[in-house]
């Protein structure tokens, strides 16, 4: 039997975290996906410390540090469905610095059902990491996509930068993350990553996820991305749903005519955008969000101009058109002046997140940002102290 940490969460009422034991002993520890844990940072922290030592002792699972681009793709392949590892979850840690493709994306595809986390940030011995972004970044050198991802296991991608993809393909330009699972059972998280500079001459210029399962895109900065269709971002799921939170989106351009920024689609999926920012965006006769085959897709407490296709009930708290005030053009942190701190919601569909792309505390005496970035010297200016 092997203990599985369960963090106490919105829905139960006591201070106290739970262990339980469960008897399948070829299962590999997995944390709940995603929950909105009511928790100051220190017992944050003491929970991933728990939660870690438990993942790190488990027997069926395999921790890679990558320091180059040949070995992150040799890690990704061996944790692939050719590989030794492709009977186990694995997780990739990837090292300071820039990894450049070398005439195709870096690639990961499997049919066994486990999971791969992939992350960035990471000294050269992968024992600390720092979460400020561009610390690991994949680089396409505008020649070819960045990042392929084929599993119908989980997947999760953090605190990476995925950049200079140059593509012509209708799976994402930068990263494309394809969930294969026809019971739409997989998880696929990608958090707190910068997506910039990527451009596809045929479908989406930054992150694409299709498939069938549930998405959760959060905390991420979507930034000079450009392509005919959606310059930015497009989820396809056939079965499933998407959170879309705390992202900024931003100074991406849309190279056709009448078209998308980003793109929320698929014929029986559900669709929840909350407390993100779709500001100053280009194209002739671009809009924001372009939303097709959805039955429902809500929006609350966003910032955006234009959307083409009909909100669900319920959405409401939504800025239109409303200068986010961005630190300069390239940092999109909020300025103490902005009109979108603290007016985001603290209860977006799919839990809010535990911190910011930069690691800070997500939410601050009980308000919490638009966008990526929580302004932690507004908040400091303000007296409000996260420990």
């Amino acid at each position: 039997m092997k203990p599985v940490v369960v963090a106490r969460t919105g829905h139960d009422q006591t201070n106290q975290w739970t262990v339980h034991m469960q008897n399948k002993p070829t299962a590999p520890f997995r944390p709940h996906p995603r929950r909105e844990w009511h928790l100051r940072p220190r017992l944050v922290r003491v929970a991933f410390a728990i939660a870690a030592a438990l993942a790190a002792a488990e027997t069926n699972a395999k921790t890679y540090c990558a320091h180059t681009a040949s070995e992150l793709q040799a890690a990704l392949s061996e944790a692939g469905s050719a590989g030794t590892s492709n009977n186990q979850d694995n997780t990739i840690h990837v090292t300071s610095g820039t990894f450049t493709t070398s005439g195709a994306p870096f690639f990961f595809g499997t049919v066994s059902g486990f999971a791969l986390t992939l992350e960035g940030g990471y000294n050269g011995t992968c024992s600390s990491q720092n979460l400020t972004p561009g610390v690991s970044v994949l680089d396409g050198g505008n020649l070819t996509q960045v990042l392929s991802i084929q599993t119908n296991g989980d997947i999760t991608v953090r605190h990476l930068t995925i950049q200079n993809a140059n593509y012509g393909g209708s799976a994402g330009g930068g990263a494309a993350i394809a969930l294969n699972n026809a019971n739409a059972t997989e998880i696929a998280i990608f958090d707190s990553n910068v997506v910039r500079n990527n451009v596809d001459s045929f479908a989406t210029g930054g992150l694409t996820i299709f498939g069938n399962g549930t998405a959760y895109i959060e905390n991420n900065l979507f930034v000079g991305n450009s392509s005919p269709a959606a310059a930015a971002l497009s989820t396809s799921l056939t079965v499933g749903t998407v959170y879309i939170t705390n992202n900024t989106i931003s100074d991406n351009t849309n190279t056709g005519s009448n078209n998308m920024i980003t793109a929320i689609g698929g014929a029986g999926a559900i669709g929840h955008v909350s407390n993100t920012i779709s500001y100053g965006n280009h194209g002739t006769g671009t809009y924001d969000f372009y939303l097709y085959g959805f039955q429902s897709v809500d929006f609350v407490h966003n910032d955006y101009t234009s959307i083409t296709g009909t909100q669900a009930p319920g959405s409401s708290g939504n800025f239109i058109a409303v200068d986010p005030k961005f630190v300069s053009a390239d940092d999109f942190h909020l300025r103490s002046t902005s009109p979108l701190l603290g007016a985001g919601t603290l209860t977006p569909a799919g839990g809010l997140p535990v911190m910011d792309i930069e690691g800070h505390a997500r939410s601050f005496a009980g308000q919490v940002d638009l966008g990526a970035f929580e302004n932690i010297d507004y908040i400091f200016a303000n007296g409000f102290d996260p420990d």
